[in-house]
């Protein structure tokens, strides 16, 4: 299923040095914000004596701060640029880790998330644009591919985390894991941005004598895509399918260590999944590019049976599939609100200010989903209920998905299809020429 074809090895080479930017954002700048939380539960709640709820509501807070920095982040973007965007949000992702050494009470402990939050919102989605602004045809492969940022991020930085906070202490480890923001990740940024800035002016230059042709831009107005009922199908499923995915995954080490397994194996277990994931991305963009919003709506079934594997969490083999499952459902989430408004609207105007709703929206069930476990959790004492719940909302995310009507992607691949039905007489044409040439001599 997965190839990655002329369209996408084209746009690749023009622009590589930008995907490796988006990539190490990702990396270096957003992962330890996403996947260490879990790690930190556990130690708040021996210091502190604080609820799960409670302990989780970080979760809550660092995604409600994603939600409204998505949306200001688009906005952001179109009016700054990305290259400044992504500098300001990398700097802020570093102070954010550091801020845990001073961490006393839940007001310092929300305020940490609140910043990862703000970074995690406006640095992602920025990340969206950059790719979306620059791959067409293979958009949803090359997204895929700057996403193995955070999927080498989920399979390393439980092991990161585990060792840094164990030699450490949690405070200190979270400084410890800013460090490549500030000797890796800025650098890097910084670079990217000298290099595109060289290649903008060249491209500008040669354009000026001979003009090539590009993706027409839309001109439709932010009201006119909001009145759509595309916009909403989009925002709704988003809205759901996150909110199950981050459920279980800022309680995936809760959940595990209810099963009595030691740290090593869960820390193992997350990796697995993280590393499973650093090839499920690359392999749902693919499956975005040639299936549309029905190929997503096949991947939030994975959602489902994640849930419903959860009950029986005891059997190694049902653990093995979980983790399996899990992994290409998170890649999907990654992957849906930044590939899908392009298939329905294409290059519009408003490409970063809309990017910023959907993914205001996905951060919207980010935060709405670890806080509805934690608190089924508080009540019940156990998950059943909420592996039932969350077994049934992908399923709402799925009927969703496939009333989307991607028209820009099919106009694309219409006119994809067209061009090669008229190279093919030609190159049909120019082999029988040479035959005939053969023949001759």
């Amino acid at each position: 299923m997965l190839k990655l074809d002329k369209a996408f090895r084209e746009e690749l080479k023009e622009n590589w040095v930008l995907l490796a930017a988006a990539f190490s954002c990702l990396l270096f700048g957003l992962s330890v914000g996403a996947f260490a939380l879990p790690f930190l539960y556990p130690e708040v709640i021996d210091e502190f004596g604080w609820t799960r709820e409670q302990a989780s509501i970080l979760a809550s807070a660092k995604y409600l701060a994603t939600s409204l920095a998505a949306v200001l982040g688009g906005m952001m973007v179109d009016r700054i640029g990305i290259w400044r965007s992504l500098l300001s949000y990398m700097l802020i992702a570093g102070a954010a880790l550091l801020s845990f050494l001073w961490t006393v009470d839940l007001t310092a402990y929300y305020l940490s998330g609140i910043g990862l939050g703000l970074a995690a919102g406006g640095g992602m989605v920025s990340v969206k644009i950059l790719v979306a602004k620059s791959f067409h045809r293979s958009q949803g492969t090359a997204m895929g591919v700057a996403l193995l940022g955070t999927g080498i991020g989920a399979t390393i930085v439980p092991i990161v985390a585990t060792f840094a906070i164990s030699h450490f202490g949690w405070r200190m480890g979270f400084a410890v894991m800013s460090v490549p923001v500030w000797l890796l990740a800025i650098p890097l940024l910084l670079l990217a941005a000298s290099s595109d800035r060289r290649r903008s002016a060249q491209v500008a230059a040669q354009s000026v004598s001979s003009p090539s042709p590009t993706i027409n831009q839309d001109q439709a107005t932010l009201r006119d895509i909001v009145r759509d009922g595309n916009f909403w199908l989009i925002a709704s499923a988003g809205f759901l399918a996150a909110l199950v995915d981050t459920a279980f995954t800022q309680h995936q080490v809760l959940i595990l260590r209810d099963l009595d397994l030691p740290n090593a194996t869960i820390a193992i277990a997350i990796s697995a999944m993280g590393l499973i994931g650093v090839g499920a991305r690359v392999l749902v963009g693919n499956i975005l590019d040639s299936k549309s919003n029905k190929g997503l709506a096949g991947l939030y079934a994975t959602l489902t049976i994640g849930a419903l594997l959860s009950l029986a969490l005891g059997s190694p083999v049902v653990l093995g599939a979980f983790v399996l499952f899990r992994a290409v459902g998170h890649a999907a989430i990654l992957l849906d609100t930044g590939v899908m408004p392009k298939h329905v609207f294409g290059s519009t105007q408003n490409l970063g200010t809309l990017m910023g709703l959907f993914t205001g929206a996905s951060s919207l069930g980010f935060a709405t989903g670890p806080w509805l476990m934690g608190r089924l959790y508080d009540m019940t004492n156990a998950y059943t209920t909420a592996y039932v719940l969350f077994a049934v909302l992908p399923v709402v995310a799925m009927i969703l998905a496939w009333n989307i009507k991607p028209r820009f992607w099919l106009s694309l691949n219409a006119r994809h299809e067209a061009a090669g039905a008229k190279a093919a007489p030609a190159s049909a044409a120019a082999d029988a020429g040479k035959r005939l040439s053969s023949r001759r001599t």
